[in-house]
C-alpha cells in the first residue's frame, strides 16, 4: 500500500511538473480526491454487466467483416441476455406521443465575402437557451464535410424543429441535408453524430444523428429522449422515441457519443442525459442507452451519483478494444448556492449500471465551476482529455495526459483577457497530429467569441481574439470542432447563434477560398469565365459551369507554371458556381487559372496588384 501511495505522489508530480514547463500560466495538479462530504457516500447502483465483455468485441469482428449470419447470433445472444426493463424499441412509436416529420428544404443565405465575415447558415429565429443552452452542435463526418446541427425558435405550426446543413468545402457554403419537425411539440437540446455506414467508404453513406429532448410543454416538463436519422443527402429518413423518464420528471442536456472513429460498418452510437424534476432543480439519475444497431433498438442502463449534477458533457473514451471502451461524462456538481465543482463520471461503454468518479476541482466556498465541455482524443489507448469551463466568470481548461491517472486544473484559456465575464466554452480535439485540440470561449455580452488554435495540452495555441463578426447569443453556446482535411492538419472550425438568438453563423480558421452554387440550373456547356474583378486586390471571383457531374478541380498557377493554390478538386454536381480566391498570401504578378473536368480543360490569365 505505502509503495502504490509513493507511486501516485510521483505520478502526479510528474505530471504536473511536465504540464507546468509547457504552459506556466495558472495551471496546478488536482487532488483527485473526493471533498468529506462526498467521502461519505459511496458509489451508487453498482451493478454488473449484462453479457461477457467478450461479446461486444465478436459483434464487432463480425459486423466489421460482413458476416451477417454471425452477427444476427451474436446480437440474439445478446439480447436473450439484457432484461426487458433495459431494452428500448425506438421504431415503435410510444401512443400519446407525437410522430416527428421531416422538415422541407431551406438552402441557407450564402455571404459573398464570406472570407472577411462569417457565413450566414441559417437566417431566423433560433430557440432560446437558458437554461438549455446547446441548441447548437458540429461535428467532423468521416467524408470529410462539416455539419452544424440547430434548433429553431418555436413558430406558428412548428413548435419544435432541428435542421441539420453540410459543407463540402470547409465552411465557405452550406447545403440542406435534412431535419426533424412538431407541429405541436418542442424540442429542448440537441447533440449532433455524423458517422459513416459503408465500409466501402461511399459517402453518400454518410449517416447523421440528431439526438433531442421532446416535450409537449415548452418548458420542457415531462420531456422524452428522441432522436432523429438520415443520410447526408437527405434519403433514408427515421426518427424514434428511445424512453421517457417517469412522471414528473424530465429528460435534459442530451450528449451523444459513437466510436465511429475506429469502425464504419460496426459503428455503435449512444447517448446520455439527465433525469430531473420537472423544475430543473435536482438531478436524480443520468440515464444511458446505446445501440448497436443504428438505432433500431437501443440497451439502457440508469445510474445516480448520489448528487446534484448538471449540464453533462459526455465523450466515448478508447481503451484497447471496443468491450475496455468506456464513456466518460464531466458535470458540474452543486454542492451548496456558492459551491460548484467539476467531476468525471465514468461508465463501461456497455451499458451498466457500474459507475466511478473522478474528482477533478476543489475550489471550495465562494468558487462556481460551471458548463463544462468535454473532449477525449480518440485515439487507442486514449493518452489525453480535457475540458474547457468558467470558475466565477473566468475561463480555464483542464486536461490529463494519461487517460484520467491524474488531471491538472485551471490552465488559463482565456483568463482575464478580453473581460472577466465569460458565458459559455467549448472544446474538441482530432485523434491525429501534433496540435490536436482548441478550445473556444465568449464574453457574457455576446460581443467577443474568442479562440485558442493550433494546440496541445499544455501549451493551447495561439489565442484568437473576437474572430465573429457578429454579436453573439447570451443565452446559445457557440461549438467547435477539429477541421482536418488532411491527416496531419487541425483547423479549427465554430458556429453560433446570433444576438437574440438569431442566425446561425459559421467560420474556419485558414479559409480562402468559397466555391458557391450561383442557381439550380443545368448548363449545356463547361465554360470558364475571366475573373472580376480583374486585376485585382486582394480577393476575386471566378464563374465557371459544368454540364454534367463528375470531378472537377480549379488549379492556380504563378507565371513559373508552378501552382499558387488549388481552389477546388472533388465530385460536383451538374451547376453554374461561383468560386472565391483570395490572394492575401500571394505576391503581385500575373496569375493563370485552370479548370479541367471531364475532357474539359480552359486557362486565363489574372493579374494581382497589392
Amino acid at each position: 500500500m505505502k509503495r502504490f501511495k509513493l507511486l501516485a505522489v510521483l505520478t502526479a508530480f510528474l505530471f504536473s511538473g511536465i504540464l507546468s514547463a509547457q504552459d506556466e500560466i495558472g495551471s496546478s495538479p488536482s487532488t483527485n480526491q473526493p471533498t468529506a462530504i462526498e467521502q461519505q457516500r459511496g458509489q451508487f447502483n453498482e451493478g454488473d454487466r449484462f453479457y461477457p465483455a467478450y461479446l461486444d468485441d465478436q459483434l464487432k469482428a463480425a459486423q466489421e467483416s460482413g458476416n451477417e449470419i454471425e452477427a444476427k447470433r451474436i446480437m440474439e445472444l445478446m439480447d436473450s441476455k439484457i432484461p426487458a426493463v433495459n431494452k428500448f424499441n425506438a421504431m415503435d412509436h410510444k401512443a400519446g406521443l407525437e410522430v416527428p416529420v421531416q422538415t422541407g428544404s431551406v438552402q441557407p443565405p450564402f455571404n459573398s465575402d464570406w472570407y472577411s465575415n462569417d457565413v450566414t447558415v441559417y437566417s431566423g429565429s433560433v430557440k432560446f437557451g437558458d437554461p438549455y443552452f446547446r441548441q447548437v452542435d458540429m461535428k467532423m463526418g468521416e467524408d470529410g464535410n462539416m455539419y452544424v446541427a440547430y434548433n429553431r425558435a418555436p413558430v406558428s405550426g412548428t413548435n419544435g424543429r432541428i435542421d441539420v446543413y453540410r459543407s463540402s468545402n470547409g465552411g465557405a457554403s452550406w447545403v440542406y441535408t435534412n431535419g426533424i419537425q412538431y407541429a405541436g411539440s418542442y424540442i429542448g437540446t440537441v447533440s449532433l453524430l455524423v458517422e459513416l455506414r459503408d465500409g466501402g467508404g461511399n459517402p453518400d453513406s454518410t449517416r447523421i444523428f440528431v439526438f433531442y429532448t421532446v416535450s409537449s410543454t415548452s418548458n420542457n416538463d415531462g420531456a422524452t429522449m428522441s432522436f432523429g436519422s438520415w443520410r447526408r443527402n437527405g434519403s433514408a429518413w427515421y426518427a424514434g422515441n428511445i424512453a421517457s423518464p417517469p412522471a414528473g420528471q424530465e429528460y435534459s442536456f442530451a450528449s451523444a457519443v459513437s466510436d465511429g472513429a475506429f469502425y464504419t460498418t460496426a459503428t455503435w452510437i449512444g447517448v446520455m442525459c439527465t433525469e430531473s424534476n420537472n423544475a430543473l432543480t435536482t438531478t436524480n439519475n443520468f440515464k444511458y442507452y446505446r445501440s448497436v444497431n443504428w438505432g433500431q433498438t437501443w440497451t439502457g442502463v440508469t445510474f445516480s451519483s448520489g448528487w446534484n449534477d448538471f449540464y453533462p458533457s459526455a465523450e466515448l473514451r478508447p481503451g484497447s478494444g471496443s468491450s475496455s471502451d468506456s464513456v466518460w461524462i464531466a458535470v458540474e456538481r452543486r454542492f451548496s448556492a456558492t459551491n460548484y465543482e467539476i467531476r468525471i463520471i465514468r461508465t463501461p461503454w456497455t451499458p451498466v449500471a457500474s459507475n466511478n468518479t473522478y474528482f477533478v476541482t476543489s475550489g471550495g466556498s465562494g468558487v462556481k465551476y460551471e458548463k463544462p465541455s468535454l473532449t477525449v482524443k480518440q485515439n487507442r489507448s486514449c493518452d489525453s482529455a480535457m475540458f474547457t469551463v468558467t470558475k466565477n466568470g473566468v475561463s480555464y481548461y483542464c486536461p490529463t495526459v494519461n487517460g484520467g491517472g491524474a488531471w491538472s486544473v485551471d490552465f488559463t484559456l482565456g483568463g482575464t483577457s478580453n473581460g472577466n465575464n465569460k458565458a459559455f466554452t467549448w472544446c474538441s480535439s482530432n485523434p491525429n497530429g501534433n496540435e490536436p485540440f482548441n478550445g473556444i470561449w465568449v464574453s457574457s455580452d455576446g460581443d467577443s467569441i474568442n479562440l485558442r488554435v493550433g494546440g496541445r495540452i499544455g501549451s493551447l495555441g495561439a489565442t484568437v481574439y473576437k474572430r465573429n463578426s457578429n454579436t453573439a447569443s447570451t443565452s446559445v453556446s457557440p461549438t467547435c470542432m477539429v477541421y482536418s482535411p488532411a491527416p496531419t492538419t487541425s483547423l479549427c472550425a465554430f458556429s453560433y447563434a446570433g444576438f437574440g438568438p438569431t442566425n446561425i453563423y459559421a467560420n474556419q480558421e485558414g479559409l480562402i477560398t468559397g466555391i458557391n452554387q450561383n442557381n439550380t440550373e443545368v448548363p449545356e456547356l463547361y465554360s470558364l469565365s475571366q475573373n472580376y474583378p480583374n486585376p485585382f486586390n486582394p480577393v476575386t471571383n471566378i464563374k465557371f459551369s459544368i454540364p454534367a457531374s463528375g470531378n472537377v478541380k480549379l488549379t492556380v498557377f504563378d507565371i513559373t507554371g508552378r501552382v499558387a493554390a488549388v481552389l477546388l478538386d472533388k465530385n460536383m454536381n451538374a451547376g453554374n458556381y461561383t468560386a472565391d480566391f483570395d490572394a492575401s498570401g500571394l505576391s503581385s504578378g500575373i496569375y493563370f487559372y485552370t479548370l479541367s473536368s471531364g475532357s474539359f480543360t480552359d486557362t486565363k490569365k489574372m493579374i494581382l496588384v497589392k
